[in-house]
């Protein structure tokens, strides 16, 4: 039997769990989306099963914000024309679901599949400082009013049987932006505020069982990832993530959590492990810039 020398043997018992550790990141989760920047223009990715690579959309247009049903294969996402808009993946066509008027446009879809919906950010009169979250019925085309909380609301994420949002507490008077995650009770419509950092914490996440919050927030300086329990109220937050970089755009599938960073001249794809090492996710060929990640 061959026998490997005692400094090799230990040398691959001690990489062992780096190596397994970085295959929970090694697989693309299905339904992961961003936009990317290439000398073309800002493209769209979907890794449309699990394993495969990202794979650009033929959409003839600058998405933003957008968010994939795998249920109907069908991306929901606002155009450059500021329309609601989805663009069937097996079809490879494009309907517009909601256009903009001069009394509102609109912002941010999140897909409930259960109730064949979209929750949708309302801007009123086209501005960001008075915005309403509204419930688009994808069978009728109706929209009915649903977070219409004082200030602004942003970025609907749902997490049933609740509705995680960022709402705009303050931009004048208070010597900063202070902007909170709350979180929207769909059956009894009540709201609570999760978050109470007093600086701007947006863009929520949280894992499947309704136990963790992930978002990102300045209130370190640069923008970072955090996390709190939702186990308990007023439970402490937990900072992720470091370093003279910007963490934005949380999304966790698995105890693993995605997220985009922004450094001086590029972006970067991270994946954060259950035990908490990062790992560079490898961007399609051409891509130099990341925004709008979700899964």
């Amino acid at each position: 039997m061959m026998r490997l020398p005692v400094l090799l043997l230990f040398s691959v018992l001690l990489a062992s769990p780096t190596s397994a550790n970085q295959a929970d990141c090694d697989q693309w989760p299905k339904g992961l989306v961003f936009v990317g920047l290439t000398d073309e223009a800002w493209q769209t990715y979907v890794v449309k099963k699990t394993g495969q690579q990202p794979k650009k959309l033929a959409i003839n247009t600058e998405v933003r914000t957008p968010v994939l049903s795998s249920k109907d294969n069908t991306l929901f996402y606002i155009d450059d024309a500021a329309q609601v808009s989805a663009f069937s993946l097996k079809e490879k066509k494009t309907n517009v679901l909601l256009p903009p008027s001069k009394e509102a446009s609109y912002a941010q879809p999140e897909i409930d599949e259960k109730n064949n919906a979209l929750y949708v950010v309302q801007l009123k009169q086209g501005k960001s400082v008075d915005t309403d979250i509204l419930r688009l019925d994808l069978a009728n085309q109706t929209t009915t009013p649903l977070i219409i909380q004082r200030s602004a609301q942003f970025e609907p994420k749902l997490s049933a049987p609740w509705l995680y949002y960022s709402n705009v507490h303050c931009v004048l008077g208070c010597g900063k932006i202070i902007q909170e995650i709350w979180r929207y009770h769909i059956a009894s419509g009540n709201a609570e505020q999760i978050t109470l950092l007093n600086t701007i914490s947006r863009q929520p996440a949280v894992d499947t069982n309704n136990q963790w919050l992930y978002f990102s927030s300045n209130a370190a300086g640069n923008y970072h990832i955090y996390r709190q329990s939702l186990a308990q109220k007023n439970s402490p937050v937990e900072q992720l993530t470091d370093g003279a970089v910007t963490d934005m755009s949380p999304a966790i599938v698995d105890e693993r959590l995605y997220f985009i960073r922004q450094q001086a001249k590029n972006a970067a794809l991270m994946c954060r492990t259950k035990n908490g090492e990062l790992h560079t996710l490898p961007l399609p060929e051409g891509v130099t810039q990341l925004r709008d990640l979700e899964i």
